[in-house]
C-alpha cells in the first residue's frame, strides 16, 4: 500500500508540473496577482476531484465513458461556460497600481472553481486509467482494488503538493517584475483560458452535428 501511495503521489506532484492546462494556469495567473489564497482554493478543488478520478481509474471506470457517450460532451459544453467567462474576466480586469485585496470567501468560491472544473473533465479517468495501465505493466504494484484509496488519495496529495510549490515561487520572485508586465501576463493568461473554452465548445458543438 505504501508503495502504491508513493507512486500515486509522484503521478500527481510530476503530472501536474506543466502549465498546460486551464488549472494550471489559473493557479498561476493568480499566484501573479498576489492571490494566493485563491490560487490554493483552485487547486485544492482540482486536487480533490482528480484524487477521486485516480480512484475511479483502479475500479475500471473508464469503461463508464464507452457505455454513456453523452458524459464527456456534455460536461465539457459547462465547463466551457465557465472558462469563457473566466477568461473574459482576466481581459477585462483593469490594471492596478497594486495587488487585489482577498475578501473572506476568495478561497471558498475558488476552491469550487478547482473543482467544478476538473469534476467536468471526466476522461481524466481515462488518463488516470493509462497510468494505472503503465503502473501494472511494470510489475511493481499489483492493480487491486484494494490499493485504490491510497493510490487515489496519494495522487491528490501529490496534486496539491506541486499548486503549493508553485504558488511559493511566483509569492517569492513576483516582485522583481513590474506591475504592468504583469497585467500583460495575465491577459495573455485570460486568452489561453477563454481558448480552451472554444475549444470544450467545438467539442460539444461538434458531438451534436455528428
Amino acid at each position: 500500500m505504501l508503495l502504491a501511495a508513493l507512486i500515486g503521489f509522484g503521478f500527481g506532484f510530476v503530472g501536474s508540473m506543466p502549465i498546460a492546462g486551464p488549472i494550471a494556469v489559473i493557479v498561476f495567473a493568480r499566484s501573479l496577482d498576489a492571490r494566493y489564497r485563491s490560487a490554493l482554493g483552485v487547486g485544492l478543488g482540482c486536487a480533490i476531484a482528480e484524487s477521486v478520478y485516480a480512484t475511479l481509474a483502479f475500479f475500471g471506470f473508464s469503461a463508464l465513458l464507452a457505455e454513456h457517450a453523452w458524459i464527456e460532451p456534455v460536461s465539457r459544453g459547462v465547463a466551457a461556460a465557465i472558462l469563457l467567462g473566466l477568461g473574459l474576466s482576466f481581459l477585462l480586469r483593469k490594471p492596478t497600481g497594486e495587488a487585489p485585496a482577498e475578501r473572506g470567501a476568495a478561497g471558498a468560491r475558488s476552491f469550487l472553481l478547482g473543482l467544478s472544473i476538473t469534476a467536468l473533465n471526466p476522461t481524466l479517468i481515462a488518463t488516470w486509467t493509462g497510468a494505472v495501465t503503465t503502473l501494472a505493466g511494470t510489475g511493481a504494484v499489483a492493480v487491486d482494488a484494494g490499493l485504490a484509496p491510497a493510490f487515489g488519495l496519494a495522487a491528490g496529495l501529490g496534486i496539491f503538493s506541486w499548486y503549493l510549490v508553485l504558488v511559493v515561487l511566483v509569492r517569492r520572485f513576483r516582485d522583481r517584475f513590474r506591475r504592468e508586465t504583469l497585467d500583460r501576463v495575465l491577459r495573455v493568461f485570460g486568452v489561453f483560458v477563454m481558448g480552451v473554452g472554444v475549444w470544450f465548445a467545438i467539442r460539444l458543438i461538434t458531438w451534436f452535428t455528428d
